[in-house]
């Protein structure tokens, strides 16, 4: 822990002061009370002088005093005191004096040790110092001091995501593929594959099983840090004799860390492209390195080699493992062609927007070979099969010579008849794991109403891996495709039978796939339609745009003599190449930094923003800077644009959310101790929530909770939005269920004829939502009081009483 007791924040005050004070103490009670009270007022005094000509550390030393001597005077100074600490910790800071930084803090939590806003002010310096782990105690400390503190809330959550991923909660949620493993497992150790290294080891459920199945010893590795202290945390509480490593796999020694090699090794690194963890590398090195050979054992070659079937030996004389052998055994891969409108809108832009920004060059959207696929659960997406599945590779974990070739480059050129017409979009692939002859695990597509842990990989048909010029297929048409698997799968060539030659564009606009998504999100609702001389009617407007891409700016750049003022953003390239592409003058078109807007006093026309993020949460610190930039750049006349949001929500009842958020019970891990520890990273807000496709029961009708004026100059409009009130509404049950969550989304009014919905199942946003701690057991009729609270954007709901 950075923070030591010890130290002593040195406080500006002078020895006369000192001296004073010492003198005071010897006199009377009732001199005491009048010098103190003297004290009191001359160190506020100064306190807030020194605070208004910005010498924070005058400052911070007096408010120490008075809130030491006189806490009852918290209320009166708090906003001062907590405005002097932000402003001391930023320029010591600045000044890389980070010892300084942390004792303020200590020195403030002295004084203030329940103040929410200190213990967050603390818990986000200690992240930025790299003490992650001490931040998340303190942001769970502010949380607790007041639990409608909603940035604290949203930065441990945050915090919770990056250092837990939410698959391990879905897939330890998965008991069937759970106990799958568990059946391999022990028929394995029962055949004599008894010394078992557990690769990617994370909560240690597969080296359990192992024990528990009478291996001679287990061995576990995880990398992780935080996985690491989960690991052994669990294998402590369920006191199983596992020993562990904080290290890859690859980077074990054998009588190093290791005292001899293995005969078993059991895995999971395997993501919904099969071999994206890197998993080939892995098993080539666990071959080479970490498990027995032929050589190895005085049984003979046969006994110790790997079978290319499934079948297992036992040296009967010597009870020795005659192979060693990886569960899962194999894999098979299948991959489909599909006809999808949700995955095009991924990599193609929509006509609309192709005619709005008058592009005439081809789009091509910028993939990286490293990232080769996306992921969805394709259960969720409303697609079309355009031929039948085709298994494209088997590949077997227990053969080396056939792992190393994968890694050496394998090309799989693949045919395809077409039973359905349609647009190819995409692949999607998936994979059976054969754990061993007896059990396997499918990540094959299932119905809607499944909870199986696993997504499915999706290959997009981008125009650069087309050799024709359409993608569109008929029924009976060849769909030629090449792949190539060399250390994780790569679409590389696609070929319609019937498509005509393409001809070759010289000139492409090159957009991120991520920008694609977001620009065909404005056809939503016909956004991309909007003028703005439809909001207001002003001639030659100035615009400042603090959207992610300045759509409606460049619309009207391209169309009248405006002048734009944007943000600079991730897409300053792209909207650099628009901008030239039309000739629009740099005069026209200026980039500037949220500081520079403050700075320069500018008086705009129009504040435009995009209050939404695609994933379903409102943007960070939105009506924070709304309120700010409108007060300081635009006209008195000046409209903010969308002007109003709308918060609408629904309760419902949902198995799937409860699975992604925590881990369900420990009966759903074989029993074992596991809950208890990995739930201290569970986590109630979840984004990236497909509401129409989310396996669930409506508890209540959906309801719209509050409304926010962005145009609201009036000092009680421009306040609400810094509240950190809370506020209350009462929905009506609508079924007998148990509340899981509250899963809510906005309604953007840009003007009376553009409305956007983020709910819109045709639309391209997710929704958010808030999963409670524990559900809520409910009657058809009955009233439940719901509080919620908006602070620094940040959205918070949860259940008062029923």
């Amino acid at each position: 822990m950075p923070i030591n007791k010890d130290h002593n924040i040195h406080f500006d005050v002078t020895n006369s002061e000192k001296n004073k004070t010492e003198g005071i103490m010897d006199n009377t009670t009732e001199d005491w009370n009048q010098g103190r009270q003297l004290l009191l007022q001359r160190c506020k005094s100064r306190a807030l002088k020194c605070l208004h000509e910005h010498e924070y550390s005058r400052a911070f030393a007096h408010f120490i005093i008075v809130l030491t001597v006189q806490p009852s005077v918290k209320g009166e100074l708090l906003n001062a005191f907590l405005f002097t600490l932000e402003k001391l910790a930023e320029n010591l800071e600045k000044e890389k004096q980070i010892n300084e930084v942390l004792m303020c803090y200590e020195q403030a939590l002295d004084v203030l040790p329940q103040d929410s806003h200190v213990l967050h002010g603390l818990a986000t310096t200690l992240f930025r110092f790299g003490y992650v782990e001490c931040a998340l105690s303190y942001f769970l400390k502010s949380y607790k001091a007041n639990p409608f503190f909603t940035p604290s809330l949203y930065c441990m959550e945050n915090l919770k995501n990056a250092l837990v991923e939410r698959w391990h909660f879905v897939m330890l949620n998965d008991k069937e593929r759970n106990l799958a493993f568990k059946r391999a497992i022990t028929r394995a150790i029962e055949n004599g594959y008894n010394r078992v290294l557990d690769i990617g080891a994370g909560t240690g459920i597969l080296s359990m099983m192992a024990v528990d199945a009478n291996a001679e010893k287990v061995y576990a590795c995880e990398a992780s840090e935080i996985m690491f202290q989960v690991l052994q945390n669990v294998i402590q509480v369920n006191d199983k004799p596992v020993q562990t490593f904080q290290k890859f796999s690859t980077d074990l020694i054998i009588g190093e860390d290791l005292p001899e090699k293995v005969s078993l090794i059991v895995t999971e690194i395997f993501d919904a492209g099969l071999f994206g963890e890197n998993s080939l590398e892995t098993l080539s090195h666990a071959w080479e390195h970490l498990l027995v050979r032929d050589t190895e054992n005085n049984s003979s070659n046969e006994e110790n080699g790997v079978s290319s079937t499934h079948s297992n030996h036992l040296d009967k004389s010597n009870a020795t493992v005659c192979q060693a052998k990886v569960i899962p055994y194999s894999a098979d891969v299948y991959v489909v062609p599909v006809e999808c409108e949700q995955l095009r809108r991924t990599f193609c832009l929509e006509d609309k927007v192709i005619q709005a920004l008058d592009i005439k060059e081809g789009v091509i959207p910028q993939y990286l070979d490293e990232e080769p696929y996306s992921t969805e659960k394709v259960s969720n997406l409303k697609l079309k099969y355009l031929s039948e599945p085709s298994c494209i590779l088997q590949a077997n974990f227990n053969s080396h010579e056939e792992i190393k070739l994968l890694l050496q480059g394998k090309v799989l050129n693949l045919s395809y008849k077409c039973i359905e017409s349609g647009n190819l979009d995409a692949f999607v692939m998936w994979f059976d794991l054969h754990l061993d002859e007896m059990d396997k695990i499918s990540t094959a597509p299932k119905k809607e109403s499944d909870h199986g842990c696993w997504e499915q990989a999706i290959f997009f048909v981008l125009p650069q891996y087309l050799e024709g010029a359409s993608s569109l297929c008929n029924i009976g048409d060849n769909i030629e495709t090449e792949f190539l698997c060399r250390g994780h799968f790569q679409l590389k060539k696609v070929k319609l039978s019937n498509s005509i030659p393409r001809n070759n564009f010289n000139q492409k606009l090159t957009m991120d796939p991520s920008l694609i998504y977001l620009l065909n999100s404005y056809v939503t609702g016909d956004v991309i339609s909007l003028n703005l001389k439809d909001v207001s009617p002003v001639d030659n407007a100035s615009i400042l745009d603090i959207s992610s891409f300045p759509i409606l700016s460049l619309k009207c750049l391209k169309d009248s003599s405006n002048t734009v003022h944007v943000l600079k953003t991730q897409y300053q390239s792209e909207i650099e190449q628009l901008r030239d592409a039309h000739e629009i003058s740099h005069e026209r078109l200026i980039f500037k930094s949220y500081e520079d807007f403050c700075n320069d006093k500018m008086q705009c026309d129009f504040l435009i923003v995009d209050p939404v993020e695609i994933c379903g949460l409102l943007k960070k610190n939105l009506l924070e800077d709304v309120t700010v930039l409108r007060m300081q750049c635009l006209k008195d006349s000046g409209l903010v644009v969308p002007g109003e949001i709308e918060i609408h929500a629904v309760l419902v009842e949902s198995a799937t959310l409860k699975e992604h958020s925590k881990i369900v019970s420990d009966e759903r891990v074989d029993d074992y101790k596991i809950s208890e520890i990995m739930n201290a990273y569970k986590c109630q807000i979840h984004q990236d929530i497909q509401y129409s496709t989310l396996p669930h029961q409506n508890i209540t009708n959906p309801f719209k909770l509050c409304s926010i004026d962005l145009n609201n100059k009036s000092e009680s409009g421009t306040r609400s939005f810094f509240s950190n009130s809370l506020k209350t509404t009462e929905v009506e049950v609508i079924t007998n269920g148990k509340v899981t969550a509250v899963i809510y989304w906005f309604t953007l009014k840009y003007h009376s004829n553009f409305i956007v919905n983020t709910s819109d199942p045709n639309g391209l946003w997710k929704q958010g939502a808030i999963v409670l701690d524990e559900e809520v057991q409910v009657s058809k009729g009955e009233k439940i009081c719901l509080q919620y609270s908006l602070k620094n954007s940040c959205f918070q709901i949860g259940i008062a009483s029923h």
